[in-house]
């Protein structure tokens, strides 16, 4: 059964979307893509792999400011601004410590919220992304998905092969579509073009949750040696490599709960 929608509102007055399953210790998992809720129950692969997060423990997620079913009429993408967004949702649910997960583009987010917060992060996950967005821009790849920005079919439907890998098949067909019935390419635009301009590299050496980096050793966008800096300037940080090149977590290494 799908979980019950519930809703918070930031600090800045922005109505955040989010819902919760199973019971236990929490993890508040970062959407990185800007494809609605209904993805996560309309792919077997995301359901499968959510409901296996459960089972030890609580899944908290939220749809960020501006897309899905989150207040849309927004323009600040701030780091404090999404920032906002988490505390939001723990203040709603009443979580004194979470693990934090943050994905790709919302890992800056979470590394900003766990050095501000730090007697709130209990444990920080890092999931192929970076502290500099800098780094992620000198890729070939990232490259030519900003030359296609402005076509925003083409682009939506590159990002999610790019995320799923050639081989997505339907589930990258049908998370292009879900990403622009989610979110307007304005929008987008303005979410994307405030995050690309995050440097977090600062902060790394204040984090003090046990934080792991898990990245895919052939993931196009962001490199090994991102995460290899990543994790060397983060105290108490262990880096995992996984095999495979998909930005998506749920396609390999199912067995790492």
């Amino acid at each position: 059964m799908e979980p019950r929608i519930q809703y918070a509102q930031s600090a800045d007055g922005v109505n955040i979307a989010f819902w919760t399953m199973g019971k236990g210790p929490a993890l508040v998992q970062m959407r990185s893509g800007l494809s609605p809720f209904r993805m996560e129950w309309e792919v077997p692969e995301f359901r499968t792999y959510n409901e296996s997060l459960t089972q030890k423990r609580m899944l908290v997620q939220y749809d960020n400011r501006g897309t899905g079913l989150s207040q849309r009429d927004v323009t600040d993408f701030s780091l404090e601004a999404l920032g906002c967004d988490i505390e939001a949702v723990a203040d709603r649910l009443g979580l004194e410590r979470f693990a934090l997960w943050g994905t790709q583009p919302m890992g800056p987010v979470a590394i900003a919220y766990a050095a501000r917060y730090p007697e709130r992060v209990s444990h920080l996950i890092l999931w192929c992304s970076y502290a500099r967005a800098s780094d992620v821009l000198k890729s070939p790849q990232s490259q030519a998905l900003a030359r296609l920005r402005d076509n925003w079919e083409l682009f939506t439907d590159t990002a999610a092969h790019y995320n799923w890998g050639w081989s997505g098949g339907e589930a990258a067909r049908l998370m292009a579509v879900r990403t622009r019935e989610g979110v307007t390419h304005e929008t987008y635009r303005a979410f994307l073009g405030q995050l690309l301009t995050a440097d977090v590299a600062d902060l790394l050496p204040t984090i003090t949750a046990p934080t792991l980096v898990l990245h895919r050793r052939r993931f196009p966008q962001v490199s090994v040696d991102v995460a290899t800096d990543l994790a060397s300037r983060i105290p108490n940080a262990q880096l995992v490599l996984l095999e495979g090149e998909s930005g998506n977590f749920t396609l390999e290494n199912e067995d790492r709960k």
